[in-house]
């Protein structure tokens, strides 16, 4: 009963949040009883814990997750991946998939990570950039727009990762010779 009371308040402030009447979401703790139950959100929140280490994405993301908002943890790192991306590029004025693929561009990159004169270079600039796009469009966009996306911790887990891997992989990379 209680799980299935926290179930519907976490629903109605991510409701609330995406119809504009929210600006935040109250992280509402489970109950210590309830996380005896599933030892594996406390797995999850550990490994959360271990792994993830870049502050742009705890910031933004912990609270979310360990508070069972899965979805919008998900959808909060890759927000912070596609801010970091428009900041280093000064890109700010594009976003989505279209940013990544004009910062990443394989022709005429603004940001890349080597000089792509071998074909494994053009190859590396190609590849990051279709996987920048592909978690535009097929990560951040469904859980911008579809409630509950996102449904255990360990997918959430996944693509929080994922969203880490390429804002480290963003931070290193520097402005493109022509």
């Amino acid at each position: 009963m209680i799980s299935r009371a926290i179930s519907n308040i976490k629903k109605l402030q991510e409701f609330a949040l995406e119809i504009g009447l929210s600006r935040a979401i109250l992280a509402i703790a489970a109950p210590r009883m309830m996380l005896l139950e599933d030892h594996q959100v406390e797995e999850d929140s550990a490994v959360f814990a271990r792994s993830v280490s870049e502050v742009e994405i705890i910031d933004v993301s912990r609270d979310l997750f360990a508070s069972g908002h899965y979805s919008l943890s998900v959808q909060e790192a890759y927000k912070a991946v596609e801010k970091y991306v428009q900041f280093k590029s000064g890109k700010e004025n594009l976003s989505g998939s279209s940013l990544m693929s004009t910062i990443f561009s394989a022709a005429n990159p603004v940001l890349s990570w080597t000089d792509r004169k071998t074909p494994s270079e053009q190859d590396e600039q190609k590849g990051y950039m279709y996987l920048y796009m592909g978690s535009m469009i097929g990560i951040r966009n469904p859980v911008v727009h579809e409630f509950g996306w996102v449904e255990s911790g360990g997918q959430a887990l996944e693509l929080i990762l994922f969203a880490q891997h390429l804002l480290r992989k963003a931070k290193e990379a520097k402005e493109a010779k022509l």
